[in-house]
């Protein structure tokens, strides 16, 4: 802010008063600032320094991975020399590269384990291995079984490190090991919007939603509907979904600028083509036990043909059966998760093309299948926040959203419009009641 002259003149008298004060002042903030400009520098000549040992450090692993048989020796000697700069960084600058830069250190720490396992470095690779345990985002299955690691399978350090790795991404064994739903007295209830909704009017006859859905029994039209989805719009990571969150909106922008949505928004708009032709339908967001990084939304309809809701994902063209090929529920679904039944996935599940395996899908739902979440209304445009707009009472308990969790468990999800229940009876019921 600019001073005004009776400003300056009574900041001239203050200092007039204080002179020795005012100078030692003075000088602290010039040291000060000397001293934040040194680091300011140094700062960037380390990053610039270890950037440049990131890009050696790639192009010399990435010409191993190319190779025809790679040289255990060379690669954990990279390794090796890659993590002691990284170790050798001051801490601001490895937070730097932590928190800012999202270098893959979980994965470091894994290969890391794994070439000096290779050459017979056991003291190094069990470090490695330790460090794995502690950041808990690797595999326990693949650790289990990589022959990578198999020299180190009988060393108690590898053993302890593994028992606190299964406790964070042993996915079934997670699950397993959760507590059953139960009754509860939480008031809640579901709404729908009916497929007579103006909005959601238009959206059957913009999309052509009646060809789409064919003339075919009500699982088949719940099948192409979900295809359709998955074949227009790619699954986008990237990039967020674009607002206002509704089918039509949402799959215009996408055609302008060339980008996918999301999972959630891809759950969105099948969500809304569903209610469009007059299925109950609503988007559910898939939680891990300990929220990460990722999580997963996917769709359930309730057919009266089956008489209960069953799994549909747009993101992977995916729905999951029983050993008879019978559609399931996610409710059914996470239940032989726990129990180890039979499970099946449908045979052109894939992501962007790429044909899914079943072991991988079962092993991301089965993480994100500990505690569930649902908006209580769902309809045309019911993400989209309108500022500046007071919401009536009304408004608000359409937009609370119903957290379904195993007994003694908190999601810590604890905003004024979330709520949290155990009773899966309630949270699943026929919403044709």
């Amino acid at each position: 802010m600019k001073q005004t002259f009776l400003q300056s003149c009574a900041t001239a008298v203050i200092l007039l008063m204080l002179p020795f004060t005012a100078n030692a002042q003075n000088s602290k903030n010039q040291n000060k600032t000397a001293q934040t400009v040194k680091d300011q520098t140094i700062d960037t000549l380390a990053v610039q320094g270890f950037d440049k040992v990131i890009k050696d450090f790639n192009t010399a692993v990435n010409t191993q991975d190319k190779s025809k048989s790679r040289d255990y020796k060379i690669l954990a000697k990279e390794y090796n020399g890659f993590y002691a700069k990284y170790d050798a960084l001051p801490e601001r600058i490895k937070k730097y590269y932590r928190e800012e830069k999202g270098l893959d250190f979980s994965g470091m720490y894994y290969n890391l384990a794994c070439y000096n396992a290779r050459v017979g470095n056991m003291q190094v690779a069990l470090a490695a291995i330790d460090s794995v345990a502690k950041y808990g985002t690797e595999s326990y299955s693949w650790a289990m079984k990589d022959e990578d690691l198999a020299s180190l399978r009988g060393e108690k350090k590898f053993k302890d490190a593994m028992s606190v790795l299964r406790e964070k991404t042993d996915y079934q064994h997670i699950l397993q090991q959760s507590a059953s739903y139960a009754p509860d007295s939480v008031k809640f209830h579901f709404t729908y919007a009916n497929p007579d909704d103006s909005n959601l009017v238009r959206v059957r006859m913009k999309f052509n939603l009646d060809s789409i859905a064919g003339n075919g029994d009500e699982i088949s039209k719940i099948e192409k509907l979900m295809y359709w989805v998955h074949n227009t719009i790619r699954h986008d990571g990237q990039h967020g979904n674009p607002s206002p969150y509704n089918a039509i909106d949402m799959m215009e922008s996408c055609k302008k600028s060339g980008n996918g949505l999301n999972c959630r928004g891809l759950a969105m708009l099948l969500n809304e083509c569903y209610l469009a032709m007059g299925f109950k339908s609503r988007y559910v967001t898939c939680f891990p036990k300990v929220y990460i990084n990722d999580c997963h939304v996917i769709n359930s309809v309730y057919s009266n043909t089956l008489h209960k809701w069953i799994w549909m994902d747009p993101t992977f063209a995916a729905f999951m059966m029983d050993e008879d090929f019978n559609l399931l529920s996610i409710e059914e679904v996470r239940d032989r998760f726990k129990d180890g039944r039979t499970v099946r996935l449908n045979d052109d599940a894939n992501w962007n093309g790429r044909k899914e395996s079943q072991e991988a899908y079962f092993n991301y739902m089965s993480k994100n299948l500990y505690h569930i979440e649902c908006i209580s209304h769902t309809g045309f445009n019911t993400e989209t926040y309108i500022k500046g707009h007071q919401y009536t009472p009304e408004e608000y308990a359409q937009h609370i959203y119903m957290d379904l969790c195993p007994q003694n468990y908190k999601s810590n999800r604890t905003g004024s419009n979330e709520k949290e229940t155990t009773d899966c009876v309630r949270f699943w019921e026929n919403p044709y009641k």
